[in-house]
């Protein structure tokens, strides 16, 4: 008894592995699409106010996924920092602070430091 049972859950492992890798493969469309996005794409950097715990970022990384136009995004706590890579053509910068905003965080561009001559 002991041993169809093992089997049958090594079978049925077996089973929604393949499944799950059938399901997620990229179609050649799909592959395109993010190549030519990812060309299109901007940085933005954003300084993060009121985090305090990875738990905060996890609640604004989960905002920014429902955004379109955001194609890649990391929110690091600690750091207090959000690198947003975006589509203008499908989001602003303004949009983006406005989504992390509404989850009750403050946000605001980063500027870039001067790069010093040599």
């Amino acid at each position: 008894m002991k041993k169809n049972l093992i089997v049958l859950s090594a079978l049925f492992l077996i089973v929604i592995t393949h499944v799950n890798a059938q399901c997620c493969k990229p179609t050649d469309n799909e592959v395109q699409e993010t190549t030519t996005t990812q060309q299109e794409g901007k940085t933005l950097k954003l300084k993060i106010t009121g985090m305090t715990c990875a738990g905060c970022s996890n609640h604004i990384s989960n905002a920014l996924k429902e955004v379109d136009g955001i194609i890649e995004h990391k929110v690091e706590y600690p750091g207090d920092l959000a690198t947003i890579t975006y589509n203008p053509k499908k989001t602003t910068p303004d949009a983006i602070i406005e989504v992390i905003e509404k989850t009750g965080y403050k946000a605001e561009i980063m500027k870039e430091a001067p790069k010093k001559k040599s």
